[in-house]
């Protein structure tokens, strides 16, 4: 791994923020640190970065200790050089897009020469040297993020860290530039940590998701990993993606059609845990005689729908069962509120998570 966090270790007082937090990313690859507010990702980033202390634990980048907290090693931010790109992108509006674009030059010392020539290779690489004359004020709030990103460049950083940087933005610039970004981090071929608590985001941009609960990583994997099997009830819930609910071993109620036994899927020294189904994989149908499973696998439940609303070119409808289950899931048509519906779903895509 080119960049290794190990046992990270963050708390302020008596609150631990950060709790033995480990992971790697490999050279040119981008890691999208994911979670609520609150749940230790920027902070994670600032130790990251140099701007604030760990209390334990280790990181290491191309093989080099760069922070150690039980050996009292901590590189300084410049001796890291690694570059960020803020939420606030603090673009200087008195200078144009070149000069702030070579601003941290200045800085290091370079030649004006040197400095030239890194300039127009950063805004060239990012697609706005065309602009590089214009004024921060001139500019659409997408060109202004190519800006932020050619300046972090410029200085050939060993990593590149971005905390939110389109959370400030109205929901279509989002859309669009969450596209821009994942194409132009894997252009730039920059090993990147992406902080965000969106994430529809995060599976845009990122090779690999790291999803954060309580200064602690829940789950790490590919963006298709985590979207089809969350490990974890939290992880579920916040992707919004799936139904979870509690399933105690004692019952063992739930059968398929035909009668045969479909729990418990999972060892039996496990006692609770949750059943786990994708929003995309239950079918939702209004009740009548004719309504029967599609197929033997199908569990099919009785149900009342008791929220409809239209989203994304489709209905996602809210239904709850006897037992007092709430599944949701889509259709192309409006269901009437507190009507009569079935809860259909193929049992072989249910996955168990032990409480």
């Amino acid at each position: 791994m080119f960049l290794e966090i190990k046992n990270i270790r963050k708390s302020y007082g008596e609150t631990p923020v950060l709790q033995d937090v480990s992971f790697g990313i490999e050279r040119g690859k981008c890691l999208a640190l994911l979670g609520p507010s609150g749940c230790g990702k920027s902070t994670l980033l600032n130790i990251l970065a140099g701007l604030l202390p760990s209390d334990g634990g280790r990181i290491h980048c191309d093989s080099e200790i760069i922070e150690d907290a039980g050996a009292k090693i901590a590189f300084s931010p410049q001796r890291r050089g690694f570059a960020m790109v803020f939420q606030d992108l603090s673009l200087w509006p008195h200078m144009n897009v070149a000069e702030n674009v070579g601003f941290g030059l200045d800085y290091l010392k370079v030649g004006r020469k040197e400095k030239e020539e890194r300039v127009e290779q950063a805004l060239r690489r990012v697609g706005i040297y065309e602009f590089r004359h214009r004024y921060p004020s001139m500019l659409s709030g997408g060109q202004q993020q190519r800006v932020a990103i050619a300046r972090a460049i410029v200085v050939e950083p060993s990593v590149l860290l971005m905390d939110e940087p389109l959370a400030s933005l109205d929901t279509q610039l989002r859309e669009e530039l969450r596209n821009e970004i994942a194409a132009l981090i894997r252009r730039l071929n920059i090993t990147t940590v992406y902080v965000t608590h969106d994430h529809l985001e995060a599976m845009t941009v990122a090779h690999t998701i790291a999803v954060m609960n309580q200064g602690k990583i829940e789950q790490i994997a590919t963006p298709e990993e985590i979207s089809r099997y969350p490990s974890t009830t939290f992880v579920a819930s916040f992707l919004g993606t799936t139904n979870h609910f509690s399933y105690p071993y004692e019952l063992e109620g739930l059968k398929r059609p035909n009668g045969q036994q479909l729990f418990p899927p999972h060892p039996r020294t496990i006692k609770r845990g949750y059943l786990l189904i994708r929003r995309e994989h239950v079918e939702i149908l209004p009740a009548n005689k004719e309504t029967k499973p599609d197929k033997d696998s199908f569990v099919h439940w009785e149900a009342t729908c008791i929220k409809n609303g239209f989203s994304e070119g489709r209905y996602d409808v809210h239904a709850k069962t006897t037992a007092g289950e709430i599944f949701r899931g889509f259709v192309q048509a409006p269901i009437p509120l507190d009507s009569p519906v079935v809860v259909q779903f193929d049992a072989d895509k249910v996955t168990f998570v032990e409480e």
